[in-house]
């Protein structure tokens, strides 16, 4: 085999490597933003009322699904 078919061979495994770590690491970038979105609401209700699930599909009339 030819050092050019190798040196390709070796090409696509690394360029796979990458577009996959890529996407890993832009999943991971999408949950630190996901987690800031969720601390900064906590900031901002600090303090106020908390309702359960539960408690927000009663107000809402929406029907609780049991679990079991």
């Amino acid at each position: 085999m030819s050092s050019a078919v190798v040196n390709k061979n070796r090409f696509k495994q690394e360029q796979k490597y990458v577009v996959e770590r890529i996407a890993e690491l832009r999943q991971e970038v999408e949950d630190v933003i996901d987690y800031l979105d969720l601390l900064e609401a906590r900031a901002q209700n600090f303090g106020k009322r908390r309702y359960s699930t539960e408690q927000v599909k009663k107000m809402l009339g929406l029907k609780s699904v049991s679990r079991s």
